[in-house]
């Protein structure tokens, strides 16, 4: 016999107090003188041995009513060989999947709350000596960790719902490796348990072969499959100044199978508040906007909410970016350079312009600047080259006007950098401007509607452009089917003029066109965050603000302060969010990012994968766990965990305890009946 508590076997040493007492009579006896005791002795006789049994009999009754009452706190129990090899060489393993879908309602509550029970309940029903591991969508060293029956209990109530998405395949492939490592020999058996709802994902199914694992996939069912959330938002331009009209487009799913009428939309950024409600039709998206304008510069955040009754967790999106005061640019002038260009700019006080000969350009130049603009250079230096790749990279902007005489060796060799077609030789007929490309963002806001016949300037001679392994896009054509205008899109913008704004090439630079697109590469070339991060997706974040010394970066907000990582590639800071050890410590909301003062604003939201709630079938389910040994569960409104492979542990303490009451039964009978 072996004892789960053997500590309470100590009580047993209380039993030696009735014994003592009946032992040693403690009773005085007082003396009576009679005449004759021949009767009286007879009679004593007799009385003394009833007595003497039903004191024995009591004593009895007595010590094994405790006994039994102290074998049950210490859970006895009768090992057999096969019940000591499974509990030495069995480990039970756990994933609950603690995704936002599992936020759910199912019939006794939130689907994680029932996964957490039904978990509870396979460990009470495990071998007495079980080990336990238990994994979520954590996915970390510490979820490897082996675990005894009260441990497992506390880890268990410790889970709660966690921003993290994790597909099924990743999660059972990484806790497989985890069994793997805890296996003592391949005679370890073990039996995995999956408490998940088993949302559909595009990734490849788990290949679950014949091995010493016994899975039981259960699936938590939730009462409704309807939720309705924000799936994305951002805005028509990325332009942000003050007093200019934006437009904030919002992307609404409705998940439902019935449409819905007048579903309410609030919007609040800053000072700007809005509701407004639309039509959502059943299993569709639906987009609207609105518009309006920031009255002040800085950083601004705001939140986007939709009405729901189900599922909450995607009801907010949270936004944030920056209102700038102004934008830098710097004119290289080259040898055929033009005169005039910076004049462009100074007619609005939004840009900060300055021109620089290309001979006395240090590196120092390009340090806050937003937009550099080469001006009828013919030769690009290797240094330069270096300092204009350097400058793209840390997301600065850069439009080429090359000179009347271009060296193409140099060119192209920055122009292959940037993924834009190379320059090859001149070409003089078909030249005239054929069309713009309007329905690229570069055009957007420009005109208030498509101009037609606009009367577009003339070019002599163009350079002939060559497409090969490039990313770019056309914005101005010509008749030839040539590019004149053409840009690439990497960290920052590079446009690229296929012709000279010299006059010997034509009037371009007289036109009101030219005027256009120097202006345009200034508002495009201002350096932008990504109004929002997904938590867990994206990994990194760039500050444009210059760090001095050793300061260190905060993100603060939503009772959080921590230091993320950080790296700096170009001038760059780079903040990694996705490497944090602890991901409970993010939440979805507006953050300011901190060093000497507020140096940035940052939105994170919470992944909208969780959202679709669209589930593996039961068929579904057999086909991932095909060729393995498993028991499938569905845990509904009507259904219970069956874990008729599991080996359960005869409960003797509940045999104690009712042999206690039988001898307390006894030990009253008796008193009653032996009078």
């Amino acid at each position: 016999m072996k004892f789960l508590y053997p500590e309470f076997l100590w009580a047993l040493a209380v039993l030696a107090i009735p014994i003592i007492i009946h032992l040693f009579n403690f009773k005085r006896y007082k003396t009576l003188y009679f005449s004759s005791l021949n009767f009286i002795k007879h009679v004593d006789q007799k009385t003394k041995s009833t007595q003497r049994l039903k004191h024995i009999l009591v004593l009895l009754t007595r010590l094994l009513a405790f006994l039994f009452l102290v074998l049950a706190f210490a859970q006895p129990y009768f090992p057999d060989s096969k019940e000591e090899l499974n509990s030495k060489k069995s480990i039970t393993c756990f994933y609950l999947d603690n995704s936002f879908s599992m936020q759910a309602r199912g019939p006794e509550g939130e689907l994680l709350s029932e996964a957490r029970e039904k978990a509870k309940e396979v460990i009470k029903d495990a071998p007495r000596d079980a080990r336990f591991i238990i994994g979520t969508n954590e996915i970390s060293g510490r979820e490897e960790r082996i675990l005894n029956r009260r441990e497992a209990f506390e880890k268990i109530d410790a889970i709660e719902l966690c921003p993290l998405t994790r597909n099924l395949s990743e999660v059972l492939k990484w806790q497989k490796e985890t069994l793997e490592k805890a296996q003592e020999d391949q005679k370890t058996k073990i039996n995995y348990f999956i408490f998940s709802d088993f949302q559909k994902d595009d990734k490849k199914t788990f290949d679950a072969k014949k091995d010493n694992i016994t899975y039981y996939p259960t699936r938590m069912v939730p009462e409704q499959n309807s939720n309705v959330y924000i799936d994305s938002v951002w805005f028509t331009s990325p332009i942000h100044k003050v007093g200019q009209n934006k437009e904030l487009n919002i992307r609404v799913v409705n998940m439902n199978d019935e449409d819905i009428e007048n579903l309410e939309l609030s919007i609040n950024i800053d000072s700007y508040t809005k509701t407004i409600f639309i039509n959502a039709p059943k299993k569709q998206k639906i987009s609207t906007s609105v518009s309006y304008s920031d009255r002040t510069v800085g950083f601004k955040s705001g939140k986007i909410n939709v009405a729901d009754e189900h599922v909450f967790f995607d009801d907010t999106y949270f936004i944030s970016y920056e209102v700038q005061e102004f934008s830098n640019v710097l004119i290289i002038d080259g040898k055929d350079a033009i005169s005039g260009t910076s004049l462009i700019y100074e007619l609005n006080d939004f840009y900060k312009s300055r021109s620089k000969d290309i001979t006395a350009i240090t590196k120092e130049d390009f340090e806050a600047q937003d937009l550099i603009v080469i001006n009828g250079a013919n030769e690009i230096s290797s240094g330069l080259n270096n300092y204009l790749s350097e400058f793209i990279k840390a997301g600065g902007s850069v439009a080429l006007f090359p000179g009347k005489s271009p060296n193409k060796s140099d060119w192209n060799r920055f122009l292959g950098e940037s993924k834009l077609p190379f320059m090859e030789n001149s070409v003089s007929t078909g030249n005239k401007i054929k069309n713009l490309n309007y329905a690229d963002p570069f055009y957007a806001g420009v005109f208030e509607e498509e101009p037609k016949n606009l009367n577009l300037p003339s070019v002599s001679k163009t350079f002939r452009a060559v497409k090969s392994n490039v990313r770019s896009t056309d914005l101005i054509t010509l008749q030839n089917s040539l590019p004149l205008l053409s840009y690439a899109q990497s960290t920052g913008n590079v446009f690229m003029f296929y012709s000279s704004v010299h006059e010997d090439f034509g009037n371009f630079s007289r036109d009101a066109l030219f005027t256009t697109v120097l202006l345009r590469f200034a508002e495009l070339a201002k350096r932008k965050q990504p109004i929002s991060l997904t938590i867990g997706s994206d990994s990194q974040y760039p500050v444009y603000k210059k760090i001095t010394g050793d300061n260190v970066i905060h993100i603060t907000g939503n009772d959080v302060d921590f230091i993320p990582q950080r790296s700096e590639i170009s001038g760059v800071n780079y903040l990694t969010l996705n490497k944090l050890d602890n991901y409970s410590q993010l939440f979805a909301g507006n953050y300011e990012i901190e060093s000497e003062g507020t140096i940035g604003s940052l939105s994170l939201n919470y992944n909208r994968s969780e959202s679709k709630l669209n589930y593996y079938s039961t068929e579904d389910i057999d086909k991932i766990f095909e060729g393995s040994n498993y028991q499938y569960n569905e845990i509904s409104s009507d259904s219970e965990l069956a874990t008729s492979n599991i080996n359960k542990p005869f409960s003797y303490w509940k045999l104690c305890i009712v042999l206690t009451l039988i001898f307390v039964l006894g030990e009253m009978l008796l008193v009653r009946l032996l009078k």
